[in-house]
């Protein structure tokens, strides 16, 4: 005697395939384009010589081209000119001359492109001054590391330093903020560890805000002299540099307080 056996179960699994093809379609829109046409040289027919007539065209393939970097040296040469009618008229000629563009940095030959390059490799692409260096030599450009990095100090100090003291402004007036520190060992310090702080708004806010501070402490004082009299609610890891703000309501970590848990 057989038993019945129900049928096995059929499990219908549906899924959608990524369209990798409207991905490339989107990559390929965002960047210029420049046609490259192949046309025959000699339009007449190898067999009869009958010269040949063109019937349509169309695109065989896609690809990108990558230009390399280069260096240009650019000479800005003045105009003047002077006012024939006013120098008779006068004791002394009247000259004008063409404004010309203030360079980013004085007395130096870097331009803005050339510096914002810099601080891009440095900043975003984490290639060291030393690394840089030998870059610029390979390209023709004898630059020190001595002299990229003081191109950074003086862009800091002359174009980011506003921006940044504005974004300092606008962190303070958010009601909740984040606040952590942690040491890094500097080779030309007088201080074996040195300290970057870290400040910045929460994550639900709309436009987000975060604000690195540099001090060789890791004393209250820091913290009192960058937040001062902050009336919010300050998320920290309960360090007892955060107990000396006045006002600021402290609220505790509760990843450090699973840690102890974890460490019990």
């Amino acid at each position: 005697m057989t038993e019945n056996v129900p049928d096995a179960a059929v499990q219908t699994i549906t899924y959608k395939r990524k369209k990798h093809k409207r991905k490339r379609a989107d990559l390929l829109a965002a960047l210029p384009a420049e046609e490259v046409h192949h046309e025959l040289g000699d339009k007449h027919c190898p067999d009869c010589h009958y010269e040949l007539t063109e019937i349509g065209k169309q695109p065989v393939r896609q690809e990108l081209l990558f230009i390399p970097a280069q260096l240009k040296r650019l000479d800005h040469i003045q105009h003047a000119y002077k006012c024939q009618y006013c120098s008779q008229r006068n004791f002394s000629d009247k000259i004008i001359k063409a404004a010309v563009p203030k360079a980013p940095l004085n007395h130096g030959l870097g331009s803005a492109s050339l510096i914002a390059h810099s601080l891009y490799q440095k900043y975003e692409m984490k290639v060291p001054d030393y690394r840089q260096e030998s870059y610029w030599r390979k390209l023709g450009l004898e630059v020190s590391r001595q002299l990229l990095n003081c191109w950074k100090l003086k862009s800091s100090e002359y174009y980011f330093e506003a921006v940044y003291n504005l974004l300092k402004q606008k962190l303070l007036a958010r009601p909740i903020l984040h606040a952590d520190e942690t040491y890094y060992t500097v080779l030309e310090s007088e201080t074996i560890k040195t300290y970057y702080w870290v400040f910045l708004s929460g994550k639900h806010d709309r436009y987000g805000i975060t604000l690195y501070h540099h001090n060789p402490s890791r004393s209250g004082q820091v913290a009192l002299d960058f937040l001062g009299k902050y009336p919010g609610y300050l998320h920290c890891d309960m360090w007892q540099a955060y107990e000396q703000l006045p006002k600021a309501t402290l609220v505790g970590c509760w990843a450090h307080v699973r840690r102890k848990f974890h460490e019990a």
